[in-house]
């Protein structure tokens, strides 16, 4: 039978730094328990009373389950401040469980989504109680029972209901995704979470001392050269005022419009500096560095960074208080950014020469990853799945020539993947492909993939670096007739309809060849895409009819839409409908009906009905899959790994997105066994993937990097 478990702690350190360095210097106030459908019992922890008989006996029985909600918390508070260290195969997470299928992970918008009874939810009140008796006053002291009687007993009171609503939380919860190698899949990323990762405060260190220099410098700089109308780089509407009282024009403070405009002739000097200023502060990444300090623990480890499940429904995970997934992208080779950049911040050199640094403020964006080390004698080695997401939809839609192509690739023999798209594109022989013809086919195929067209495109193109103007010779001349033709009518609709990204019309046309070409050339891709979206439709329309897409099943309850993933696990959507939508043809002002599948998420605090469409559930469905790849993946390398020697817990010091990062000894483990346990070795234990073509790549080094 299983138990529930709840802890209320007090402690000086905030909350905000993160479950490892709070619960290590925590008090447990209470405790609060029931077994299966026994009454909630309290102990009543700082009071001195001994462990209740009950709870005693739930914690000796190695076969009786304790459940939690963010059980990692509770975890941590049983280990660290009440002497009571149980196995992590012990725990269950209604948090978890919650994220596992798409729902909300916080208690109280969990009791509103799964319909509890009122007096079974988290009230305001509870809040005012755990901030009283849990968060220090002014002068440091905490409330308690004997300066404030009557609200501890309340709070007493609040700590039994909130056990009983875990209770009644957990039971109604869907149970599928979180069990057998999934479940396992979470007492993993415990293990991870608990280990973490080696954080380098010192050069966090030099990074804060540097970035405040700098700010300090263009503050100067920014004051002094609009003669005091703005005080600091930070003031964006008040630079953006001063600007346009100058007659410069500008739309908006936009990092991407500001460049644009630095690209024009005829900005006055005064003002490109300004701008140059605006840009350069723009790129701080203090607010990293002191998160990471204010996080790191006993050894300078970061710890529970990574929240399973935490991206949605899809299963891939979120970063939590320094979020390593969320790194700024570098700017600079790594190479040079290890041995030039951080050198140079760590010496206070890189305050100056912006030829040599790329400035401070860029510099110490470009060293973020670095402060992520290994432990003393350690090393990280690290690898990634190579275009993970691209292989797992031509997988899915039975792509022949593009898994055909993967394959020739991971064995040595074939051309690079995105060359060989573009030679498809226009026909342009393979040899002669150039490097810029080679990043507008990476673009187009990681931007195209999921039905996206001009929007997608273009998004992702700017944050590669490529120039859309420059497409128009490099694409117009080179497409048929009849694609210019459907170009001219895309960009006239979106001009009409104010949806053209205020991009020139040749340049719209162009960006729209290429999404053309990239769905002639992956016509499988395309009609899978659609054919998914079609049996959404039908399975909403037709409930307990069963379609077999993109090697999923797909059917609907009534309750949700189940998208069956090849793995088994399954992605949910709540309260699907179909509604009729009227549109107004733009050109010609005529009104027709289309049929639109929605369902609804819970976001902030309320429901939302959205809607849905063939793109979405595909691009689900490929990010659904790389998830079951890294869990496998994770599993594979934690198992073949427990031999080595020199850490607790596990090798895998953290994952970010598709890539696994192992901080262990010097040479214990090498590239080739990292990249044969994330191929060969994934194979072996998710059989549901054969066919699928893997590669991974990585590196050996004493710091983390872009691969």
């Amino acid at each position: 039978m299983p138990t529930y478990v709840d802890t209320e702690t007090r402690s000086r350190i905030d909350i905000s730094c993160g479950t490892d360095r709070y619960t290590a210097n925590a008090e447990c106030i209470l405790a609060s328990f029931a077994r299966d459908d026994g009454a909630a019992q309290l102990w009543d922890v700082i009071g001195g009373e001994p462990i209740p008989a009950d709870l005693d006996d739930a914690c000796a029985d190695p076969n009786e389950p304790l459940i939690a909600h963010n059980a990692t918390f509770d975890r941590m508070v049983f280990a660290r401040c009440l002497g009571l260290d149980l196995p992590v195969d012990r725990w269950r997470c209604t948090m978890a469980q919650a994220y596992a299928h798409g729902l909300p992970g916080a208690l109280a918008a969990l009791g509103a989504v799964l319909d509890l009874h009122e007096d079974d939810r988290k009230r305001e009140e509870d809040g005012k109680l755990i901030r009283l008796f849990c968060i220090p006053d002014g002068s440091g002291r905490f409330a308690d029972r004997h300066s404030h009687p009557a609200e501890w007993a309340r709070f007493c009171g609040y700590a039994l209901t909130d056990t009983v609503a875990l209770r009644e939380i957990h039971r109604r919860l869907p149970k599928h995704n979180y069990q057998g190698e999934n479940l396992a899949s979470w007492h993993l990323d415990q293990l991870i979470n608990e280990r973490g990762f080696g954080f380098d405060a010192g050069l966090a260190s030099a990074a804060r001392v540097l970035l405040s220099k700098a700010k300090d410098h263009h503050d100067k700089l920014i004051h002094t050269a609009t003669a005091g109308a703005v005080d600091t780089a930070t003031q964006r509407d008040r630079l953006l005022r001063y600007l346009n009282a100058a007659d410069l024009g500008l739309p908006n403070m936009r990092a991407s419009t500001m460049r644009e405009w630095l690209e024009r002739d005829d900005v006055l000097p005064e003002h490109r500096a300004l701008l140059e200023l605006r840009l350069e502060a723009a790129k701080s990444s203090g607010a990293k560095f002191k998160r990471g300090m204010e996080s790191a623990g006993e050894g300078s480890r970061i710890r529970f960074a990574i929240q399973w499940s935490g991206a949605g429904r899809t299963g891939r995970s979120a970063g939590r208080g320094f979020q390593p997934h969320n790194a700024p992208r570098p700017t600079m080779k790594a190479a040079w950014v290890n041995d030039v950049v951080i050198p140079g911040i760590l010496s206070g050199a890189a305050l100056n020469e912006p030829m040599l640094y790329g400035g401070p403020n860029e510099a110490c964006s470009n060293a973020v990853r670095g402060c992520i080390v290994p432990a003393p004698g350690n090393e990280l080695v690290v690898c990634d799945w190579s275009n993970i997401e691209g292989r797992i939809l031509a997988w899915c839609a039975d792509e022949k020539w593009k898994l055909d192509a993967y394959r020739a690739q991971d064995a040595g023999e074939g051309a690079d993947g995105y060359r060989l798209l573009y030679s498809r594109f226009f026909g342009t022989p393979l040899a002669e492909v150039t490097d810029d013809q080679r990043q507008v086919g990476k673009v187009v195929d990681l931007s195209c993939g999921y039905l996206a067209g001009v929007g997608a495109f273009a998004t992702m193109a700017a944050g590669y670096g490529v120039d859309l103007d420059a497409l128009v010779p490099l694409v117009l001349p080179a497409a048929s007739e009849d694609q210019r033709r459907k170009a001219y009518k895309a960009w006239r609709r979106a001009f009409l309809k104010g949806e053209d990204l205020e991009l020139e019309p040749a340049t719209y046309q162009a960006c729209d060849v290429l999404k053309q070409v990239y769905r002639a050339a992956n016509a499988r891709i395309y009609e899978t895409g659609q054919e998914v979206g079609r049996a959404c439709i039908e399975a909403v329309r037709k409930p307990g009819t069963v379609f077999d897409i993109a090697r999923c099943r797909i059917w609907s309850t009534g309750s949700w839409l189940v998208i069956a993933l090849p793995s088994g696990r399954r992605l949910l959507y709540s309260r699907p409908r179909l509604v009729m939508e009227t549109e107004i043809d733009p050109e010609t002002g005529r009104a027709s009906a289309r049929e639109q599948l929605t369902y609804i998420a819970w976001r902030g605090k309320q429901w939302l009905t959205l809607k849905a469409w063939a793109g979405l559930f595909i691009e689900n469905i490929v990010q659904a899959i790389a998830n079951d790849i890294l869990r496998a993946g994770l599993a594979e390398v934690h198992e073949r790994t427990a031999d080595i020697r020199g850490f607790e817990l596990t090798a895998i010091a953290l994952h970010v997105h598709d890539e696994i990062a192992l901080d262990v000894p010097k040479g214990s483990y090498t590239i080739a066994q990292l990249r044969e346990d994330m191929t060969t070795g994934v194979h072996r234990r998710a059989p549901w993937a054969a066919g699928l073509p893997l590669s991974a790549a990585g590196y050996i080094a004493q710091r983390f990097k872009k691969g």
